[in-house]
């Protein structure tokens, strides 16, 4: 009876050793997990390794472009630049330096923004982790990502984008900082309402990362007449005004989308920061500010002092940003707030 019961104890005693060394390992993956620089593969082919050595060294597997590491060391041995990095969330391995890049604060006076949609998931990138790769390889400062917003028809519906969470995903990833746009077409009193109302719900939602940094942009457009606002820009800027009221009231920091054209013909005196769209001929990223355009609005100096963002392609840049992106140059004071 004794020797059963001493048997029993010890395998208890095993059981629970095991336990807690298998919990202080996790402990312990966690804690390199969540200190590590998050990274991504931006060659072809990366071979990943037991040890940092080139020759007489056991590849574990190669790593194909996009593929998310977790940096826990940076080192050099043998003239060699090495990461030491975690895969899969538990393997750890060696790999080369210049395979791998990761997001990184981008100091100047005017700093690149994208704005994306699911629509661009469909067509200029196959995976969130392509996005993070575009990300990093392109050193972009901030994201947006298209909340949803009201349909232009005459019902108005509401509609929420498809494919957010993977942008979420990634940029909280990256340590990106990102906010959303939403697309405005209230009409009336009760319609604004209804836009706070989906608004706010969807940034109780979505807006918890510890990334999500910049504010609610809302995209005031014109839809080539099929929106449901086109006839009514004359009266257009009160509606938006109340509804950036109304968001201030809830908490929600906004900033106004539209095309230059239209910001300075009817909504110069919103009591709001612009981020403006005007599309000049590039092949590379500007080096000069909207206002240094030809453009009939660039002489507004009301708009101005209100415009901290300008959009200047939405088909990325073909000989120097390839993927069809949205691409913004923002002011580094509205990453300051």
């Amino acid at each position: 009876m004794k020797k059963g019961f001493t048997i029993f104890l010890l395998i208890l005693v095993v059981i629970v050793v095991s336990l807690i060394v298998w919990r202080v390992k996790i402990y312990i993956n966690q804690k390199e997990i969540k200190e590590s620089i998050h990274g991504v593969v931006i060659a072809e082919k990366l071979a990943f390794y037991k040890s940092p050595k080139e020759t007489n060294v056991k590849q574990i597997k190669m790593l194909k472009k996009s593929y998310n590491v977790y940096i826990l060391d940076e080192f050099e041995k043998d003239g060699v630049s090495w990461y030491k990095v975690k895969i899969n969330g538990k393997t750890n391995g060696y790999v080369y330096q210049d395979g791998v890049d990761y997001y990184k604060e981008v100091n100047g006076k005017k700093l690149l923004v994208a704005d994306v949609s699911q629509f661009d998931l469909e067509k200029d990138f196959e995976t969130k982790e392509d996005f993070e790769v575009f990300v990093v390889e392109n050193n972009l400062s901030g994201v947006y990502i298209r909340a949803g917003g009201r349909g232009y028809g005459k019902e108005g519906n509401f509609y929420e984008d498809q494919k957010y969470q993977e942008y979420v995903d990634a940029c909280e990833y990256l340590g990106v900082p990102y906010g959303f746009y939403f697309l405005d077409e209230a009409l009336n009193t009760k319609e604004i309402k209804e836009e706070v109302k989906v608004i706010k719900e969807f940034i109780e939602k979505a807006g918890k990362g510890e990334n999500y940094k910049l504010p609610l942009a809302l995209d005031i457009e014109d839809h080539d007449g099929k929106g449901r606002a086109d006839d009514k820009w004359l009266d257009r800027a009160p509606i938006v005004q109340k509804l950036l009221d109304s968001l201030e009231k809830e908490k929600i920091d906004t900033i106004v989308y539209t095309n230059a054209n239209t910001a300075h013909l009817y909504l110069t005196d919103l009591n709001t920061k612009f981020w403006i769209a005007y599309y000049p001929k590039i092949k590379e990223v500007p080096n000069y500010w909207y206002f240094d355009t030809d453009q009939e609005g660039a002489t507004n100096t009301v708009l101005n002092k209100k415009t901290t963002g300008w959009q200047f392609t939405e088909n990325g840049i073909k000989d120097e940003i390839l993927s069809e992106v949205d691409l913004s140059l923002f002011k580094s004071s509205f990453f300051e707030k």
